[in-house]
């Protein structure tokens, strides 16, 4: 079994990888006004830099544990269901940037990736 600190160091090279190359394939799209299309190797490289942070709040399985994962998720549950309603209405004519289905998933996925260890560095902080 892994040991928290192997979990951190494996973390942690996913996001010097992943970050820089999310910064690198969306720049050109951002630059120009577009949808950036690579957006979800960011969340992800993001996702592992707090991964990194996470791992010795999180690989003890103990009481505080089960504790930060358990109100993370309870706030994840309104987090998404407020994004799935934003995204709802940017599908609509009516608002200031039309998203299609494709970019509307994509957008949900990096929100996904990133709201949750998040939520759980608040909770990590605060138990």
């Amino acid at each position: 079994m892994k040991t928290a600190r192997e979990n951190q160091l494996g973390y942690l090279f996913l996001a010097i990888i992943m970050i820089p190359l999310g910064v690198y394939l969306n720049y050109g799209d951002i630059m120009a006004g577009e949808f950036p299309e690579a957006i979800m190797i960011f969340s992800l490289g993001t996702s592992a830099l707090m991964m990194a942070y996470l791992s010795p709040h999180l690989f003890p399985k103990d009481e505080r544990t089960k504790e930060i994962i358990g109100r993370s998720m309870t706030i994840n549950y309104f987090t998404l269901f407020l994004s799935i309603l934003l995204l709802f209405y940017m599908t609509t004519p009516a608002a200031p940037f039309l998203l299609n289905a494709s970019q509307v998933l994509v957008t949900l996925t990096a929100i996904m990736t990133t709201a949750i260890p998040l939520t759980m560095i608040v909770y990590a902080k605060r138990i």
